[in-house]
């Protein structure tokens, strides 16, 4: 394999990792070599790859074995990108988007009532860095910034319990957002809701921004139920 050029790194390290699985050079059952050897090899790092082996693994290419390796997948029968094997997590994923629409809604709606200037330096400087995230095409450090700018609104709340019911809910944002946007069938951008959501607390508009976080839930949620084969309530 060639090492990857800068730009888009998770997709190329997936093609890189793609090619000798369609050549024919890693059969079924094959071990890759271990996630620091393939990183030295790509020139990139480690994260990097561990997010292309997770989005092979979720395409059905690959399967990771706890504490033996990563191996070519065994074609199934019938379609390779098989949903059902996907089901188990965007049911994981709804449910979390279900959980998260009171707290998080509420808590854009107080923070466009309560922030204050340093905690409104805090959410732009966090959006700032999400969008900077997803431009670089690594989801791990676009689902960080993600979180991060969510922890700043809510903390531009200044409602101790409303932070607490969030940090409940932090693991599950983090990973949702990581597993939907590694899902093949997922193309879900919700980059215009969190803007709209960062100028209604700006403005202190907090029916706006109440609405922008409605937005962004309703459209990853609708994905995950369209994809589910679920009709929205």
């Amino acid at each position: 394999m060639r090492p990857v050029r800068r730009g888009g790194l998770v997709e190329q390290v997936i093609d890189a990792l793609s090619a000798p699985i369609a050549r024919g050079d890693w059969p079924p059952g094959h071990r890759l070599p271990a996630v620091t050897d393939l990183a030295a090899e790509l020139e990139v790092g480690r994260s990097t790859v561990r997010e292309a082996v997770q989005a092979l693994a979720h395409r059905g290419l690959l399967e990771v074995a706890q504490g033996r390796g990563t191996f070519v997948a065994t074609p199934r029968s019938g379609r390779s990108d098989d949903a059902w094997a996907l089901r188990p997590a965007r049911s994981a994923a709804r449910d979390v988007y279900e959980a998260r629409r009171g707290p998080e809604i509420e808590a854009a709606r107080l923070a466009a009532l309560r922030r204050t200037d340093d905690d409104l330096v805090v959410i732009e400087a966090a959006a700032a860095n999400r969008r900077k995230a997803r431009t670089c095409g690594a989801i791990g450090e676009w689902a960080e910034a993600d979180l991060a700018l969510h922890r700043a609104v809510v903390a531009a709340t200044h409602n101790p319990v409303l932070g607490r019911v969030f940090d409940a809910l932090a693991e599950g944002v983090h990973d949702t957002f990581t597993q939907q946007s590694s899902d093949p069938g997922s193309g879900v951008d919700t980059a215009r809701e969190h803007d709209a959501l960062v100028s209604a607390i700006a403005r202190q508009d907090p029916e706006a921004a109440a609405a922008a976080t409605r937005g962004y839930l309703d459209a990853c949620e609708q994905e995950l139920r369209s994809l589910l084969g679920e009709d929205r309530p």
